[in-house]
């Protein structure tokens, strides 16, 4: 963005009727119209890719952990001691499937360290995994899989020792 605010006042002495061009008004304007048009782009880039994320953020799948489920999430975090957790999952759409894994993987080796199975109902698009457990300290990620091996949603998390 820096540099297309450079770029525009550099040029910005061409809209007020100066000339980079000796002469040539055409050439000039040819060249305006090109600045517009480039700027148009950018600025759509921008958009396009903003609304992207905004709805990774708030449309998307989401993957993500808590102590416990009871009635709603307790102790939501990113980072908690070894022992057993809660895997939150929520979609967009119904999980379509009556079977899923929940995959651990270390994220130093890449190496699955354990992979839990779960029945969940097919209309669901919030579902909690209760009981998932991590014996060792480390950065781990955490999928959520069909039985075909489809990714659902993934998610790191921080095991540290008690």
């Amino acid at each position: 963005m820096i540099l297309y605010l450079l770029f525009i006042s550099y040029f910005s002495d061409i809209s007020k009727g100066k000339t980079i061009f000796k002469g040539d008004k055409m050439k000039n304007q040819l060249f305006m119209n090109r600045v517009k048009l480039f700027s148009v782009f950018a600025v759509l880039f921008l958009v396009i890719v903003s609304c992207s994320k905004l709805q990774n953020l708030t449309g998307g799948d989401r993957l993500y952990f808590c102590e416990k489920y009871t009635t709603k999430e307790i102790g939501e975090g990113s980072k908690f001691t070894t022992g057993t957790i809660t895997v939150m999952l929520k979609l967009s759409k119904p999980i379509g499937v009556t079977s899923v894994d929940i995959n651990v993987t270390d994220v130093s080796s890449g190496k699955a360290v354990e992979t839990f199975p779960f029945t969940v109902q097919s209309s669901w698009d919030y579902i909690h995994f209760d009981d998932v457990e991590f014996k060792e300290p480390g950065k781990y990620k955490v999928s959520c899989l069909k039985k075909d091996g489809t990714v659902i949603a993934s998610n790191e998390v921080e095991i540290t020792a008690k």
